[in-house]
C-alpha cells in the first residue's frame, strides 16, 4: 500500500482551492476518508461528502433486475434463502452478496480472499485482428473521405437488406404456390394472396450470369442499378408507380435546399435534436453520394412495418411514389438484414462468473472512490473469474482532477494499481477505455489505456470492442449509444402525434429492443451519424474498428437509462448502470455463464424443427442480476 501513496513531505505547498485543502498534517484516517485511491495532498472539507442517515437502512446489495434461470442463481446463493455459498464467502445474508457498506474497513481491499477463483487460466482472444491504438491517426480525414466511407456503407448495408428482401420474396412465393395447390380457398384468403402477389411483383429478381459483378451498371444506369437482383432507382427518380430507392437518412437544415449529409458534426448535433420532432424535414441521400442526389420524405403513408423507426445515418430501402422527383411518399420501409446469430459457447467447460461495472466510480464532489472501494471489497470476498470495468476512471469534465498534485498518468497508474491489488491474481480484469478520461485520446473509437506496470491478469481494451472468453463473445461500448438512438429516432408514433394519417398513436414499441436492433442490422457500434456534440466520432476509425460483424453472446452498453438485462436476437444485452449514480442509486451487474447443454444440440436428420436446438436460449445457461452499490 505504501508504494501506491505519495509522500506528503515531497509535495510542494499549494494554495487551497474551492473545497480542496492541501495540508501535509492531515491524518491518514481523515485524509480521503481512508480511501486508497485518494492522493495524500487532497482532503475534502468533511470526511464524507455523502454521509447517510444511520437510521435509514442501506440499499446496498438490493437486487433491482434479474435475468435467467433461478436454478443457476441458487447455485451461487444469489437468491435469499438458498443456503450458504459454495465458496463459503461471508456476507451472504444480504441478497446473496456482500453488503456494500461505506463503513467497511477499506484496508481489507488489499487482502485477497481465499475463496473462489479458477485453477485454470481463462482463455481470452480478441475477435478483431487489429484494434484502435496510439499509432492510428484520427481526425485526419477530409469531407470527401467521409462521404466516400459513408457511401461504401450504404452499398454494404444496402446489399444485405436487398439480400434479405429476395429471400422473403421467395418464401412468400412458395407459400402462394402451396395455397394454389390446396385449391378452393375462402374469399378472404384469395384477397390476401392477391395482395401478396402485388407486393412481390414490385420486386424484380434478376438472374445475373457468372463472372459479372452484381453492382455492374446495366442499360439505363442513369435510372436504376441492381443490388442482389433488386432493381433500385435513384432517390430523385420521378414516378407515379411504386419504385424502390436506397440511401441514407439525413435531415434538412433550416436553410432552404440545404441538406445535412453527416459531414458537418455541428450541424449534425443540431439535426439530431430535430429529427424526432420535425419528421417532415427528414430526407434520403442517394446510394451514389457523388451525385449529391437527395429527396425529402413523406412518412404519413407508411404501411409496413408497423412501429417503424428511422434515425440519422441509417441505411434504408424505401418503396413509394415520387411524382415530381422532389418528395417521396413512402409506403414501405426495409432496413433489416439477415442477422448472424450468436454462437453457443459449447467450448466452455466450467462455470464462468463475471462482475460488470461502469463509471462514474466516484462522486462529483470528491475523489474518494467510495463506491468503487466497496465494489472491490465485494470482488475480494466473492472472487469472480472476470471483472469488466468501463471508463472513464478520471473524468476530464470533473474540475477536481485539475487540483491533483500528480500527473494524470501517475494518478491513473495508482488507480489501476489499487484495483489490481484488491482483486488479486485469480480474477481476470478487463478495462475498457473511454474518450472522456484524462489519460485517453479524445476520439471515438478510443484506443486502450496504457500503464507502466505489468499485470498478467490485466487487459486493456479499446472502445468499442468484441472479445472472446472461453467461446463467449462479449461486445462492449462505453458511449451511451442506446440513449442517443432513442432520443434521435423518428417513429410511427411521432408521425401520428404530428397528424400523419399513416401513423398509429401509441405504437412506439419497445425502445430498448428497437435501439439494439439498429446496432445489429446496421452492423455498427455507432450507426448514428452525425453524432451529438459530446461524441468525437471519427468516421474512418469507426468504419475500421467499430463494426459488428455478427451478434455477440453478451452486449454491454452502459447508459443513463434505467438499468436492464434483455435478451434480443439471442444476445443478452446489459445496462449495469453506474457504480456511483450521483443523484441516483449506483449499481453493477453480476453474471453466471454455465456450460450449455449439448445433449440435444445436433438436429435430427429430416426434422427442420430440431434446428432450433442448435442455438439454445441464453436464459438456459446465462443468469444475470443488477445489484445496487
Amino acid at each position: 500500500m505504501a508504494t501506491l501513496l505519495l509522500v506528503a513531505e515531497d509535495m510542494p505547498n499549494k494554495k487551497s482551492v474551492s473545497r480542496l485543502q492541501h495540508n501535509v498534517h492531515t491524518p491518514d484516517s481523515v485524509r480521503g476518508g481512508g480511501s486508497p485511491f485518494t492522493t495524500v495532498t487532497y482532503s475534502p472539507l468533511s470526511t464524507s461528502s455523502k454521509k447517510t442517515d444511520p437510521d435509514v437502512p442501506s440499499k446496498a446489495g438490493q437486487i433491482v433486475y434479474t435475468y435467467g434461470s433461478a436454478k443457476l442463481l441458487k447455485q451461487f446463493s444469489w437468491i435469499p434463502g438458498s443456503g450458504s455459498s459454495g465458496d463459503g464467502a461471508p456476507g451472504d445474508d444480504n441478497d446473496g452478496g456482500t453488503p456494500m457498506d461505506d463503513d467497511l474497513d477499506h484496508s481489507s481491499l488489499l487482502k485477497r480472499s481465499k475463496y473462489g477463483g479458477r485453477k485454470k487460466a481463462i482463455s481470452f482472444t480478441m475477435t478483431m485482428a487489429q484494434f484502435a491504438n496510439d499509432s492510428c491517426k484520427y481526425m485526419f480525414d477530409s469531407s470527401y473521405d467521409r462521404v466516400m466511407i459513408l457511401g461504401d456503407r450504404i452499398f454494404e448495408c444496402g446489399n444485405a437488406i436487398c439480400r434479405r428482401l429476395v429471400l422473403e420474396t421467395e418464401k412468400s412465393k412458395g407459400k402462394g404456390n402451396l395455397i394454389g395447390e390446396g385449391g378452393g380457398g375462402a374469399a378472404d384468403s384469395g384477397n390476401e394472396a392477391n395482395a401478396k402477389s402485388e407486393l412481390s411483383s414490385s420486386v424484380v429478381v434478376k438472374e445475373e450470369p457468372e463472372g459479372v459483378n452484381e453492382m455492374e451498371i446495366e442499360e439505363g444506369s442513369e435510372i436504376c442499378n441492381w443490388f442482389n437482383g433488386i432493381r433500385v432507382h435513384h432517390v430523385d427518380y420521378p414516378s407515379t408507380m411504386p419504385v424502390r430507392v436506397l440511401g441514407r437518412i439525413v435531415v434538412e437544415s433550416s436553410s432552404k435546399g440545404v441538406t445535412n449529409t453527416g459531414t458537418d458534426s455541428q450541424a449534425g448535433a443540431n439535426g439530431n435534436t430535430t429529427s424526432k420532432r420535425n419528421h417532415s424535414r427528414l430526407a434520403i441521400v442517394d446510394f451514389d453520394e457523388n451525385t449529391l442526389r437527395y429527396t425529402r420524405l413523406d412518412l404519413s403513408k407508411v404501411q409496413t412495418p408497423i412501429g417503424w423507426s428511422l434515425f440519422l445515418g441509417q441505411t434504408v430501402l424505401l418503396e413509394g411514389i415520387n411524382p415530381r422527383g422532389m418528395l417521396l411518399t413512402v409506403n414501405q420501409i426495409h432496413h433489416e438484414r439477415t442477422l448472424i446469430l450468436p454462437r453457443t459457447p459449447f467450448s466452455l467447460d466450467k462455470t464462468l462468473t463475471m462482475v460488470i461495472a461502469s463509471a462514474p466510480f466516484t462522486d462529483r464532489d470528491d475523489l474518494l472512490y467510495e463506491k468503487l472501494s466497496s465494489l472491490l471489497l465485494y470482488c475480494s470476498n466473492n472472487a469472480p473469474d472476470v471483472l469488466i470495468l468501463t471508463g472513464p476512471f478520471a473524468d476530464a469534465n470533473c474540475k477536481l482532477y485539475a487540483e491533483v498534485a500528480e500527473t494524470f498518468d501517475e494518478y491513473f497508474e495508482k488507480i489501476i494499481g489499487t484495483i489490481m491489488s484488491a482483486v488479486g491474481t485469480q480474477t481476470e480484469v478487463f478495462v475498457v477505455a473511454n474518450h472522456d478520461d484524462v489519460v485517453s485520446s479524445f476520439v471515438y473509437p478510443t484506443p486502450p489505456y496504457k500503464v507502466a506496470s505489468f499485470y498478467k491478469n490485466l487487459h486493456f481494451l479499446p472502445d468499442p470492442c468484441v472479445f472472446n472468453l472461453e467461446g463467449l463473445e462479449i461486445g462492449v461500448t462505453t458511449v451511451d449509444v442506446i440513449r442517443h438512438l432513442i432520443e434521435s429516432d423518428c417513429t410511427a408514433a411521432d408521425v401520428a402525434v404530428g397528424g400523419g394519417a399513416g401513423g398509429v398513436a401509441g405504437t412506439g414499441g419497445d425502445k430498448i429492443k428497437r435501439a439494439y436492433n439498429h446496432l445489429f442490422h446496421q452492423a455498427s457500434f455507432y450507426p448514428l451519424n452525425p453524432p451529438p456534440e459530446e461524441v468525437p466520432l471519427d468516421v474512418d476509425l469507426l468504419n475500421e474498428f467499430g463494426r459488428l460483424k455478427r451478434v455477440p453472446n453478451v452486449m454491454i452498453c452502459p447508459s443513463a437509462l434505467n438499468r436492464y438485462v434483455r435478451e434480443i436476437n439471442g444476445c443478452v444485452c446489459v445496462n449495469p448502470g453506474f457504480v456511483d449514480g450521483h443523484s441516483t442509486d449506483g449499481s453493477y451487474a453480476r453474471m453466471i455463464v454455465t456450460p450449455p447443454d449439448s445433449d440435444n444440440a445436433q438436429p435430427k436428420q429430416g426434422n427442420p424443427a430440431a434446428v432450433s436446438a442448435v442455438h439454445p436460449s441464453p436464459a438456459t445457461y446465462i443468469a444475470c442480476q443488477i445489484v445496487k452499490t
